[in-house]
């Protein structure tokens, strides 16, 4: 069965039954609400199924997203929110979400790109981003003229990104009027991984955050970087010298909630309790908070509502041509009180 077929058995032009059963926002046709329940009642009886290759040549519109986790490993660490709240989007848009990523092992960029970068079969792609390769992969991609927008990623354009410093400010304001002295910025390097220059932008703007809360206060910044063999696994582990370091505080404020649950679980170790003896705060607000033995002090990023505004802005993009673009969108995260500070 075709739109055709569903035309003709409603009296209908096959262009307003494809308004009923697609609707696009910019078209002409206007139908009652009545019409578009007759046209969608005709076609569930004549069990019409849409074929997307066809509707694609047609509308020269691929009715498909792109969404990219720019990370490699088993552990992708991603708070499925992100994911969650452009896929909502999208199915009100009528759009359906391709899934991509990256091989777990990445020596050469150029040699493992996924084909959806070299085939046009996309109408834009949001890229949720962890490290540098989210920019290695924008640049090889601009040739593509394809609309790209980066969620928790900070450009000058096109991304939505969490206000990171204005974070940690909070976060270090709140330790202090707790009472806390001797407060701690942790960041953590994995044996191998990049500096911290070159990581994520909020390792840094979490620690610039930090710094200026302390120094307005009148406090001595203390930042350490530990090294660990992995983010999460059973042989994570801080050595005693790190330990030794994070000892001589009152509180600490780690760079996630995945090096916050290491620090705990190291002092549950070695008898220390917390917060008795040391403050423990985290930040990022997802799985990880949520499911330590203890409810974690933490900075929540609303992640869900950060994937709405990119893939709101996505199709603002979509609806508006290659040669636009939108200004990028700071999100402040939100202060989670728990038990470990």
């Amino acid at each position: 069965m075709t739109i055709k077929d569903i035309a003709q058995s409603v009296g209908l032009s096959t262009a307003a039954v494809s308004q009923a059963l697609r609707p696009h926002p910019n078209s002409n046709i206007k139908l009652q609400a009545e019409t578009v329940e007759r046209v969608k009642s005709a076609a569930e009886k004549l069990n019409y199924q849409p074929h997307s290759g066809a509707r694609s040549i047609r509308s020269n519109s691929f009715n498909s997203i792109g969404y990219f986790t720019a990370k490699t490993g088993q552990f992708t660490n991603t708070p499925q929110g992100y994911m969650a709240g452009v896929h909502d989007v999208a199915e009100e848009q009528g759009f359906r979400i391709t899934m991509i990523r990256l091989p777990r092992t990445l020596d050469d960029i150029s040699q493992a790109m996924p084909s959806v970068f070299t085939e046009r079969n996309l109408d834009a792609l949001v890229i949720e981003s962890y490290n540098e390769l989210a920019d290695q992969i924008y640049k090889r991609i601009q040739a593509s003229n394809m609309p790209v927008v980066f969620v928790n990623d900070r450009h000058e354009t096109n991304s939505v990104y969490v206000d990171d410093e204005w974070g940690a400010i909070q976060l270090t304001n709140y330790l202090i009027s707790k009472g806390y002295k001797r407060i701690a910025f942790i960041q953590r390097q994995t044996l191998g991984g990049p500096p911290t220059e070159r990581m994520h932008h909020s390792a840094v703007d979490r620690e610039a955050g930090y710094r200026k809360a302390m120094t307005e206060a009148g406090r001595r910044p203390v930042y350490h970087t530990v090294q660990t063999t992995d983010v999460v696994g059973l042989d994570v582990e801080l050595t005693s010298e790190d330990w030794a370091v994070i000892m001589r505080h009152d509180a600490v404020i780690a760079y996630d909630d995945d090096l916050a649950n290491l620090i705990c679980r190291t002092a549950y170790d070695r008898n220390v309790r917390v917060p008795d003896a040391l403050a423990v705060a985290g930040f990022n607000g997802d799985y990880a908070s949520l499911c330590a033995w203890q409810r974690l002090t933490t900075m929540r990023i609303p992640s869900y509502e950060m994937g709405r505004k990119a893939a709101e802005m996505t199709f603002e993009l979509v609806r508006g041509g290659p040669d636009i673009s939108r200004p990028s969108v700071a999100v402040r995260p939100i202060l989670v009180p728990g038990q470990t500070a």
